[in-house]
């Protein structure tokens, strides 16, 4: 960004997706730009954690979370919170052990060699969640991760919020204080617009607008974003004055037009009344103003995104993936639960990017990039188009990979699915919502099961990968009604190569928010919830039980045999650029993964002389067990696990437990387990020159199986790996 001076600069706060960028602020760029606004862009979430994990930042984090922990072993007893506290650090005591955390981690996701070698990939994530469980233990209580952050619904309150603008609590606070805030004070724009996205931002967009506005009261702070659109929709004026505290003006819904509109009154010295999609507060009343309609971009005459300020290099991914958005809204636009409205709870027209015109950006954006990846970021696209790009993509002779959302409709045959595979699909999410016809009609989803059946059949057969996504707990839905949807996902499981089941929310925007008791939908309630996040409780006199849900969700779990699942932001759904890279091997890439996993796991067994139901076969094999990772074996004052909570001495004070193993087995990705003196002498035994049956020659028959657990254990954690006997 070498430039002297900027209108604007558009900030996406942490935490952010560590794979790749959001495409709406880039959108925003190229719009101002088409209208005469020089605006820059930084995406904060991957500078953050590029800021943090700095070797040097590391160091200082490891030495602190040290010293925090000797402060609270010098007290015979720990509170609830100081026991919570005192588990992280000693997770985060491993952390020490990493030598050169950034190149591992880059070495890691962004050489193709690592990232597709599954279980390198896994320990590269462990290693990544180990940072955050570092991170945690010295800002406690906060609780970040890669996408994850306390959230505004969490904290309750504004001051509870704003307790993180404090470096204690707020690990990305020496970020903004050191490195951002002096970028901005030499570019000097007149507006510095923050975008809330998800739930997981508005803490940090909050505090840093706080900030900002007390640092640079001269330049004019604007909130955006989806997730605080819907929030905006629902606050009354006592938690508009809260949120006024850390900006001037909000933007609801899409940005282009009012964003190029605020730039231009502000630059005259115009009032802000009358911009779409505005809320402000009147500078001669205190009132705030607002906007009286909801209006659009036509994505016909709209430039391409603009990712020139991004570093796109710096993401954890092996291939550049660039989000495009091939269309706006959503043709269907019925279904009940759905919250993309905004204001006056119209749905958005829903508009496609000529075909011609997405194909020639596409192009331009391959070659400008490097990559012929593309992330659809949409909300959906409709059959015809769909065919008419698909063959127009065809007849180009480009070759884009890319993925994205669909309704499961009936014109998606097995012809129609071969041609977009062809052209480049390579997968797709699909909201299947239920298996149950009865629950699908009362969501006015508009589907039919069996035509979802055929669909991802089709899909599946063309090479093209399927996530299906899910909801239980629909107003009137039964444990049965239930029970179809899970018999859905096991007897289509040959055509689904991951699933996602979900807890109904009943959000502001929605239909069902509106009109809840047309719905179902008993009450709606923000009594515990002050600042009326986007998060209400909900009541349904015919909702299904908990219990319920417990049992559907446990026959589920007999389903992820099938499956290698790694939780967001890792491979698995299509919300991450990983889980796209990984399905380029084709549809039953995680099927096959765990199908390997499990191969592996009995050949453990094998090794180790034991059958499939654990009973020993005294045959072990002569393998040589080495360590792969440095470890340490920490002698905690405290046994974590068991320091109850309850029940407390007449005195108030928490009874000490006194057990006997106090030790743990620490090292760099794995949380630490408790060990005794047993698994300490195996420990010391696996030098590199003995084999396993050496090893394990001196258990007794009955602490031989747990001596077997515990190698099995250091197997799968990866802390130890085999090599085969050397040749004589």
């Amino acid at each position: 960004m070498n430039i002297s001076r900027l209108h604007a600069i558009l900030l996406q706060p942490p935490p952010g997706d560590l794979t790749g960028p959001y495409p709406a602020l880039c959108y925003l760029k190229s719009y101002a730009a088409a209208h005469g606004y020089m605006v820059g862009v930084r995406d904060l979430g991957i500078e953050g954690f590029q800021f943090l994990s700095q070797d040097e930042r590391i160091r200082h984090l490891v030495a602190e979370a040290g010293k925090i922990r000797l402060q609270l072993e010098s007290k015979g007893t720990l509170s609830p919170e100081e026991q919570r506290r005192y588990r992280l650090l000693l997770m985060s005591t491993g952390f020490g052990l990493t030598k050169g955390f950034s190149h591992q981690l880059e070495n890691g996701f962004k050489s193709p060699e690592k990232f597709y070698d599954y279980p390198s990939y896994q320990k590269t994530c462990r290693l990544l969640d180990a940072f955050f469980r570092l991170l945690n233990a010295v800002h406690y209580p906060t609780s970040a991760g890669p996408s994850e952050y306390s959230t505004a619904t969490l904290l309750k309150t504004m001051p509870k919020i704003l307790e993180h603008r404090k470096r204690s609590v707020n690990p990305y606070l020496p970020f903004y204080k050191d490195l951002l805030f002096p970028q901005i004070a030499a570019l000097k724009p007149s507006i510095i617009g923050i975008s809330m996205v998800f739930a997981s931002q508005s803490v940090q967009a909050l505090v840093l607008g706080n900030l900002l506005k007390e640092s640079f009261p001269d330049i004019h702070i604007t909130l955006g974003g989806s997730y605080l659109s819907q929030w905006v929709m629902v606050m009354g004026e006592k938690q508009l004055s809260e949120l006024f505290q850390c900006t001037d003006s909000v933007i609801c819904g899409e940005g282009e037009i009012p964003l190029v509109t605020l730039l231009e009154r502000i630059g005259n010295g115009d009032p802000l009344n009358g911009i779409p999609n505005l809320t402000h507060r009147n500078a001669d009343t205190g009132k705030f103003m607002r906007f009286d309609e909801m209006i659009y971009t036509d994505v016909s005459t709209q430039p391409s995104p603009d990712f020139t300020d991004l570093d796109l290099s710096a993401y954890l991914t092996p291939k550049t993936v660039i989000p495009y958005s091939i269309s706006r809204g959503c043709y269907w636009g019925k279904c009940v639960f759905c919250q993309n409205r905004y204001g006056d709870y119209q749905m958005r027209r829903y508009q496609t990017v000529p075909v011609d015109k997405a194909v020639a950006e596409m192009t331009q954006l391959s070659l400008q990039y490097h990559t012929d990846h593309f992330n659809f970021s949409n909300d959906v696209i409709d059959p015809v188009y769909l065919k008419q790009f698909s063959r127009a993509v065809i007849d180009s002779g480009k070759t884009f990979v890319w993925n994205t959302d669909l309704r499961a409709e009936k014109a998606f045959t097995k012809d129609v699915c071969r041609t977009m595979a062809k052209a480049g699909l390579n997968a797709v999410a699909i909201g299947f919502e239920s298996g149950c016809q009865k629950t699908l009609d009362a969501m006015d989803k508009g589907n039919r099961v069996e035509i979802t059946r055929e669909v991802l059949k089709n899909l599946y057969e063309a090479g093209v990968a399927t996530q299906v996504m899910g909801i239980f707990g629909f107003p009137g839905e039964t444990e049965q009604n239930g029970e179809e949807t899970v018999r859905f996902l096991e007897e289509n499981i040959d055509r689904i190569s991951y699933y996602v089941m979900g807890l109904l929310m009943v959000m502001p925007g929605s239909r069902m928010h509106d009109d809840p008791l047309a719905h179902g939908v008993t009450s709606i309630s923000y009594e515990n919830n002050p600042m009326k996040t986007p998060e209400p409780v909900w009541i349904s006199n015919t909702r299904m039980p908990v219990h319920a849900v417990h049992r559907l969700y446990e026959r589920l779990s007999r389903l992820e045999n099938a499956f290698a699942i790694n939780e967001y932001p890792y491979v698995g759904g299509l919300s991450t650029n990983h889980g796209f890279l990984y399905f380029q091997s084709g549809p039953d890439i995680l099927k096959n993964l765990r199908s390997e996993e499990n191969r592996e796991h009995q050949r453990r067994h094998e090794i180790l002389g034991m059958d499939k139901e654990h009973r020993l076969t005294k045959r072990i094999k002569s393998v040589i067990p080495i360590f792969a990772f440095p470890y340490t074996v920490y002698r905690s004052p405290y046994p974590i696990e068991q320091i109850p909570v309850e029940p407390e001495t007449p005195a108030g004070k928490l009874q000490r437990y006194e057990g006997l193993e106090k030790n743990y087995l620490i090292d760099p990705i794995n949380v630490p387990i408790r060990i005794g003196e047993l698994e300490i002498s195996l420990l010391g035994r696996i030098n590199g020159r003995r084999d396993m049956r050496s090893i394990l020659k001196k258990t007794v028959p009955h602490t031989q199986k747990r001596a077997l657990y515990f190698i099995m254990y250091l197997l799968a954690s990866g802390l130890v790996k085999l090599q085969d006997l050397p040749l004589k």
